[in-house]
């Protein structure tokens, strides 16, 4: 047995103590912990995270409120109130997106990432305890907030606990945190847990019925210990049926508050109906129903209840059973009541919360209240209050269009909170005749996404015919007409030739839409997908060239790059143009770290380790990769989400053992997904693997899968590495088709880079005396671009040609270049073919020995060296990777250590990228 204080003992949690007692214990040496303490009601979470609590003198507390679950933020508010004095230390993005979420100020909407990093900043500045119960009822931008702290922490001393209740509804907020399982107490504890609390004689065989029956609740025990009679403990009485136990302990409680006098349940119904609110408007509510503290001198008695107020229940199901044993009527009374006497401008919200739940009926002076009510929670970021908001308003809502509309807005506030499912939920209660026009077009624009992010198998397939009529649906308003065709452009793009309608229908429609003379992004992002796709690369490349140059202006908002990008990468693609590539990648990296949003974050470091890989630029893509993994962690994705973010192309250039079996289960998951994109850039991987293993034949098989010969278009940029396959394989139809079709996209490109490679290719295709001057232009070329393994496959390419014409010493040269410029990237399977060659000519190449990672950094590490090598301070890292400075300091010092360095001028000669 524990003591808490000097009332509160704890029975039989000596394993949970230690656990608890070890996170602060190393909290004391600075490093960091996050656990969350799951487990039914009565359990014991609460009165666990209280012993935590009575052994920190730094400490922070909240409870989660089930009535303020629907206003954002409100939780984190009331956690960092004793902090935030020191909000002016913060950095200004931080400081003014926590400012508008807590409703200090006003502002755009804030990033929830960006409120998230401004709480971890306040939170790690010194060691301290965090406890957080009754997670369950934390309103959801509070609880994604603190589970990124959560994943965040490592070396600030600081300990955050977490107490949740096990639900049906588990939900994947907490993913990635650790979770301890609290049961029931064994049947020796229980019994002395019965044993302090019982006041009279106790029989021992009861006990241990009463232990197993009621699984060890230290609650349910508790309860019955004060409430069954001397009698009944010593076995003279029977025991009331059924016992208050598990999910009976609140019926229980609601029995128990039937028994008191009205006046006593009015105070009680007042108090769980206003939980979360101000004290004054409490007593104001009090005195229009003739209501009084003293009133709750019954509850108080039997301890169901302390303060008043402020009122605090002995425990969350008493709070339950007070509000849902009511009659809706009573409820109704105490929330008009309520509502009168909420008064405070900054509290409209929670008036108005209040006044839905007095109306009985369709209301729509309620509703429009509500509807701007919304609009407030959205504005400070609080996207599922949002939705809550507006899901009562079309409750509320007399008239059915109206209705409708409102449910279509709330569906696709879902959407931007995040929460897919329920926008569907939502959209599937819509009467879909009542919707025309913008408000079709918005519908079908929302359910478009929802699917696809749910992960339907038939998503992908659909969501650009969807766009498409929510498109048509947009009529006159060209604006969204023009957003919702580049949305089914960028679904186009991903389903490719799995989508339900074939891309050429999507490039007309884009082509209609962007008239003849497009202005803005969108219209000429459509301009240049229509051209490119009807006209091929002649009419396509400038258009495409017009819209990546305004995809590339510094003027473009941060939103809209954001929303856009995916759509110019494709682009640069099909144009090889590597220097926009480069460019539009670290501005919409800049873009994202400077709003916070870091699911955009995410996608953007996704597209960087695709890009660099393809490019050849392996060392680069790991970063990229590594990055995109810490960001996916900080959100939530679990190890078997992260499956979806492997890259074939990366994979492919580094050939590990077993990855060709792997292949045809891939291809046909992504079938099933239709994720078409995938699926061809899986093949084209399997291309270039196939060619730096000499498979030439599997190589050109593979690739021509995805190239329509005689008519370049997605995957003209597959086109050299088809000509080199089928040269090596004696197909010499296809390399010349292939050849011309490159001959075509290359020259409108006009790119070095894509001429670099055309030059390459002309090599192979002409004759000895010609062949040399090409494969120079090709290295010449290639040299001048971001094409690292282009060149490098260019230097093999004519290694090999310069060898057959038994030139050894020219040959040795090219070969060794393309051999350390592989094995620098650990591109294994070209590495493999230029040893190979130089072996052909004598020489000796030995593999590459392991080297010992003793020193070697960690991911996390290296970014944090590359960082303060360039001079940012460690505050700037922090806010950079998403961490504490009190963890960049940590790391540093690591690296320190391993690399043999004292100070961060020392790095710029020690750390190599």
């Amino acid at each position: 047995m524990r003591l808490i204080g000097l009332h509160d003992r704890l029975f039989g949690r000596e394993t949970e103590c230690a656990v608890l007692d070890g996170l602060l214990t190393a909290a004391r040496s600075g490093h960091s912990a996050a656990l969350v303490l799951r487990g039914e009601a009565g359990v014991g979470k609460t009165t666990l995270l209280r012993y935590a609590l009575s052994t920190a003198p730094e400490s922070l507390s909240v409870s989660g409120v089930e009535s303020e679950a629907d206003f954002p933020y409100a939780g984190l508010h009331r956690l960092l109130l004793p902090l935030l004095r020191r909000r002016h230390r913060l950095p200004a993005g931080q400081r003014a997106a926590l400012e508008v979420a807590c409703g200090l100020a006003d502002g755009p909407p804030p990033d929830l990432y960006l409120v998230s990093l401004a709480a971890l900043t306040l939170i790690a500045a010194a060691p301290r305890l965090c406890v957080v119960d009754d997670v369950q009822w934390l309103d959801r931008e509070s609880a994604r907030a603190l589970a990124f702290v959560a994943r965040r922490l490592h070396a600030e001393g600081v300990v955050l606990l977490f107490g949740r209740r096990r639900t049906e509804e588990e939900t994947d907020v907490f993913a990635g945190v650790d979770v301890l399982e609290i049961e029931g107490l064994t049947r020796d504890a229980a019994i002395a847990l019965l044993s302090d609390v019982v006041a009279g004689d106790l029989d021992l065989v009861l006990a241990e019925n009463l232990a197993a029956s009621t699984g060890g609740n230290p609650l349910a025990l508790t309860d019955l210990g004060h409430e069954l009679t001397g009698d009944q403990w010593r076995g003279a009485a029977p025991l009331p049926e059924p016992l208050p136990i598990g999910s009976r302990l609140e019926s229980h409680y609601s029995a128990q508050v039937r028994g008191y006098p009205a006046e006593t349940r009015t105070w009680l119904l007042l108090a769980a109906a206003g939980a979360g609110g101000r004290d004054e408007h409490l007593l104001a509510a009090a005195r229009l129903l003739d209501a009084e503290p003293e009133d709750a001198a019954p509850a108080e008695a039997d301890r169901l209840i302390a303060g008043s107020p402020p009122v605090q229940f002995k425990h969350p199901l008493v709070r339950s059973a007070v509000y849902g044993d009511a009659a809706p009527a009573q409820r109704r009374a105490v929330h008009a009541a309520l509502a009168a006497g909420t008064t405070d401008p900054a509290e409209a919200d929670r008036r108005a919360w209040h006044l839905a739940a007095a109306t009985p009926a369709p209301d729509e002076d309620v509703a429009a209240e509500l509807e701007r009510r919304a609009g407030r929670a959205g504005a400070r970021g609080g996207y599922s209050a949002r939705v809550t908001f507006l899901n009562r308003a079309a409750e509320l809502t007399p008239d059915t269009a109206v209705r409708a509309g409102r449910q279509v807005e709330a569906a696709a506030a879902a959407m931007t909170a995040g929460a897919p499912a329920r926008a569907l939920a939502l959209l599937d209660t819509v009467d879909g005749e009542l919707l025309t026009g913008p408000v079709l077009g918005s519908a079908l624009l929302t359910r478009a996404l929802a699917t696809v992010n749910v992960g339907a198998p038939t998503g992908l397939r659909d969501a650009s015919e969807l766009c498409l009529r929510a498109a048509a649906a947009f009529g006159d308003d060209h604006a969204r007409a023009r957003q919702a065709a580049v949305q089914a452009v960028d679904h186009s793009s991903a389903a490719e030739h799995l989508a339900s309608i074939d891309y050429t229908v999507v490039a007309t429609e884009a082509a209609r839409l962007a008239g003849t003379d497009p202005d803005g992004l969108d219209g000429l992002l459509l301009a240049g997908y229509a051209a490119f796709v009807l006209g091929g690369y002649e009419t396509g490349a400038p258009a495409m060239r017009r819209a990546v140059a305004a995809i590339t202006d510094p003027a473009v908002p941060d939103e809209t790059l954001l929303r856009r990008f995916v759509v110019g990468i494709n682009f640069a693609n099909q144009l090889w143009d590597d220097v926009s590539r480069m460019l539009l990648i670290e501005r919409a990296e800049s873009a994202a770290r400077r709003t916070g949003a870091l699911h955009a974050l995410d996608l953007v470091h996704f597209v960087g380790a695709m890009t660099e890989a393809t490019l050849g630029r392996l060392n680069h893509a790991d970063q990229h990769d590594a990055t995109g993994l810490r960001v996916r962690r900080s959100i939530g994705v679990t190890s078997e989400q992260e499956q979806v973010w492997r890259h074939p192309e990366l994979v492919a250039w580094r050939a590990p053992d077993g990855f060709r079996q792997t292949v045809p289960q891939a291809l046909q998951v992504f079938e099933m997904l239709h994720l078409g994109g995938m699926q061809s850039v899986t093949l084209l991987a399997m291309g270039v693997l196939e060619n730096a293993s000499c498979d030439y034949r599997a190589a050109r098989e593979a690739l021509l899968r995805i190239v329509d010969l005689g008519r370049p278009r997605r995957y003209a940029y597959a086109l050299p590495d088809l000509v080199e396959a089928a040269v090596r394989s004696g197909d010499r139809a296809t390399a010349t088709a292939a050849h011309a079709d490159l001959t075509l996209a290359a020259r409108a490109s006009g790119t070095p880079l894509a001429l670099g490679l055309l030059a390459r290719c002309d090599a192979l295709m002409t004759g000895p005396e010609r062949a040399e001057q090409h494969y120079r232009d090709a290295i010449e070329l290639l040299g001048g671009t971001a094409g690292y393994g282009d060149l490098a496959r260019a230097r093999l390419l004519y290694g090999e040609w310069l060898r057959r014409r038994r030139r050894r010493r020219d040959a040795r040269d090219q070969l060794a270049g393309a051999l350390e410029m592989f094995s620098d990237v650990q591109a294994n399977a070209f590495a493999n073919r230029a040893r190979q060659e130089l072996a052909a000519l004598g020489e000796s190449v030995l593999s590459p020995v392991p080297e010992s990672d003793e020193t070697a950094l960690t991911p996390q590490e290296a970014a944090v060296a590359r960082l303060a090598r360039a001079g940012s301070t460690n505050a700037e890292i922090a806010a950079h990777l998403f961490l504490s400075a009190s963890t960049v300091d940590y790391h540093l010092r690591k690296v320190f250590r391993k690399l043999g360095v004292s100070s961060r001028r020392q790095l710029r000669e020690a750390l190599r990228d």
